[in-house]
């Protein structure tokens, strides 16, 4: 189910070990340190900078950093997990146990998928080359759609944007290989290169499932382009207004015909329904007409595409590592793929991953560590209550608005109250493959099946065992899993200072994006719709328009440079973010004076700690397709874009004019 949330790190779903099991690191790592930097001109390298150099991206990675060393110490907790549950051939039939247990170990059987090869999925082929139609074509499209091999376009069930009480379908575009429209567009060298890639990828791919290529792959290709021609880039997508397309069902069968949607309902089994949300009307037309003017035979090439790429990684080990040499190494860089044990936990998470929270939850956890980040909440919510109430450029009747909106946050803390029901869920020893169709028929059915129910609001739209927060604004609702509330992002020995820069900073942050410029277009009941006066939505936009011109300015080569708008949001919830936590930071300092400690006083330390949970080495590939396609600015720019800005920062390190981070206060972007 795609649901709208917005994360603190949307690139970095990654795990948290345990703090029973693992030394805490109190406090700053003084270690990351470079002190020949001045903190005024790279704030960024002086709190990390040796760090970066002593720390190489290991082979099995993209990327390497704070998160990822977290993520190890994790590892071997829910390793641990699996394996006991892998091993447990006496586990109660059905329970997280057992289902967990028989996952892992299948993955883990490579003799079982080199001996299976493909033959799990030759019934799929021969019903592709069965096809006369384009009825037919819709409806093979719409039973693979259930198991998780997406084609042409996306459909989901959430709540409705401007009626946050109801559920109602969502279509929207897709059917693209490459992780973005701009992927197919761009002609400069690197992108023309990757879609040479792309194309010699298809071809083997083909050939090593008994498709050798006759021409397919430049087909596929050609017709993946088209539809990223008229796809919304992702900035585009970034505002919900302009997705937010309601139109009644039998409009959309009159709009579309060639989409036989129609079939594809009664195929996929929905509720009846009289409306749905068509996120891009453009796409959807031009899709129709792609449908009728291409030769089916095409269409059932790039069908056959589309069931090849996206089950390569479940099937042997060809297969698999040249999934993985396109995906990882040519688009990430990666140089090597992880040990098998860590590639099950991913694969875990991925299609069992709430099974695997309730076990993990039992062993790291700790209620204490929720209260006190509880009393957080409240502090901040306090100081941005404050700072609300103080906006000069804020008129006092939207000022009462945004109190009210965020006086009715509601949040949630380590794992759902109450777990979804997996009872129908069966996981069983026939194939690796096998169990992940019928883990995603299993929740592409939940997801559908919310159809005229009341809205769940106790369910998730993260793992506790996910580093991460969200917020999620239809919802109105911050959320913290169990995994974010352990160091470094949260430590119970650490003094106020670090834990207000680190967990304070994402609290902030999580808060900030209710109040950010796609956040700030819901009310407190979930509802897409406006509370602002038009005199502060235009002050509130040209304030907003000065962080995206700072961010357009950093590059990170002369061709390659951070989306401003792009990022807007989440640089938005930063700035905020931080800047509520400082102030909560201060404001607990009047109840429980800090002190320095190792030369750091107390404010230093908070923005040491914010600093260096954003320490990362990255590949040039994994940090291109980080600029085209993710909403988060690179680590560096979060630290540098956020710190410029804030005159707190500015006093506490001494930063002058003729510092490299300097900015002048007429220049500094400050919302909220």
């Amino acid at each position: 189910m795609k649901k709208i949330i917005i994360p603190i790190a949307a690139s970095f779903i990654l795990l948290l070990g345990s703090a029973m099991v693992y030394k805490q690191i109190k406090g700053i790592d003084t270690a990351a340190i470079d002190k020949s930097v001045v903190p005024g001109d790279d704030f960024y390298r002086y709190a990390n900078g040796t760090w970066l150099k002593n720390n190489p991206i290991p082979a099995s990675e993209s990327r390497w950093g704070s998160f990822n060393q977290v993520t190890e110490r994790n590892n071997d907790i829910l390793k641990q997990i699996l394996e006991n549950a892998a091993q447990n051939k006496t586990a109660k039939a059905g329970s997280a146990e057992q289902k967990v247990g028989t996952f892992y170990r299948l993955f883990l059987d490579t003799l079982k998928r080199e001996s299976q090869g493909i033959r799990p999925i030759l019934p799929y082929f021969t019903a592709i080359n069965n096809i006369s139609n384009t009825t037919q074509l819709i409806e093979t499209t719409a039973k693979f759609y259930g198991m998780g091999i997406r084609c042409f376009f996306g459909f989901y069930v959430g709540q409705d944007l401007k009626n946050s009480t109801a559920y109602i379908p969502y279509m929207s575009q897709g059917g693209l290989g490459l992780p973005d429209r701009d992927y197919y567009l761009k002609t400069d060298a690197k992108s023309l290169k990757i879609r040479e890639e792309y194309q010699a990828h298809i071809q083997k791919i083909a050939e090593l499932y008994g498709y050798p290529n006759d021409g397919n792959a430049k087909t596929i290709l050609a017709f993946e382009t088209e539809l990223a021609k008229v796809s919304m880039t992702r900035t585009e997508r970034r505002n919900q207004e302009k997705q937010y397309n309601k139109r009644a069902l039998n409009k959309v069968l009159a709009d579309y015909p060639e989409l036989k949607f129609r079939t594809f309902l009664d195929e996929i089994g929905t509720a009846p329904f009289d409306s749905l949300i068509v996120s891009q009307p453009e796409f959807f037309s031009n899709l129709n007409q792609l449908l009728t003017n291409t030769p089916l035979q095409d269409l059932k090439a790039y069908m056959r595409w589309c069931l090849m790429n996206q089950s390569a990684s479940y099937l042997d080990a060809r297969l698999d590592q040249q999934n993985f040499y396109f995906y990882s190494t040519v688009l990430t860089g990666t140089k090597e793929q992880k040990p098998l044990w860590k590639r099950g936990i991913a694969a875990t998470n991925s299609v069992v991953g709430e099974l695997l929270g309730q076990l993990f939850v039992a062993k790291v956890f700790t209620p204490a560590s929720k209260q006190r980040v509880n009393a957080m909440v409240d502090d901040i919510i306090a100081a941005f209550r404050i700072r609300i109430n103080n906006l000069e450029w804020m008129s006092s009747q939207t000022k009462e608005k945004a109190l009210a909106k965020l006086a009715s946050f509601n949040r949630k803390f380590g794992y759902p109250d109450k777990w979804k029901d997996y009872s129908s869920l069966e996981i069983k020893e026939d194939s690796y493959i096998e169990n992940i169709w019928r883990a995603n028929q299993f929740g592409f059915k939940d997801n559908i099946g919310n159809l005229g129910k009341p809205i769940d609001r106790n369910r998730w739209g993260m793992l506790p065992q996910t580093v991460n927060a969200y917020y999620s604004p239809t919802l109105n609702e911050i959320v913290f899993p169990a995994a974010i509330m352990q160091p470094p992002f949260f430590d119970a020995n650490a003094d106020d200072a670090v834990n207000y820069g680190s967990i304070g900073a994402v609290i902030g942050h999580e808060l900030t994006h209710g109040f950010d410029d796609q956040g700030a277009k819901y009310g407190p009941d979930g509802n897409l719709k406006s509370w602002w006066t038009d005199e502060d939505r235009k002050q509130f936009e040209a304030r907003t328009k000065v962080l995206v011109n700072q961010f357009n300015n950093f590059y990170v080569s002369d061709s390659l440079h951070v989306n401003g708008e792009l990022t807007l949001g989440e640089n938005i919830a930063d700035l905020g973010g931080l800047t509520i936590a400082y102030e909560a930071f201060k404001m607990r300092q009047q109840k429980n004076p800090g002190k320095t400690v190792g030369g750091f006083t107390p404010e230093q330390r908070f923005f040491i700690g914010f600093a260096q949970i954003w320490k990362n080495n990255v590949r040039p590939e994994a940090l291109r397709q980080l600029i085209l396609t993710d909403p988060h600015s690179p680590g560096e720019f979060r630290v540098l874009g956020t710190l410029g800005n804030m005159p707190q920062f500015y006093d506490v390190f001494g930063v002058k004019e003729e510092m490299k981070m300097y900015r002048s206060p007429e220049t500094r972007a400050n919302i909220w």
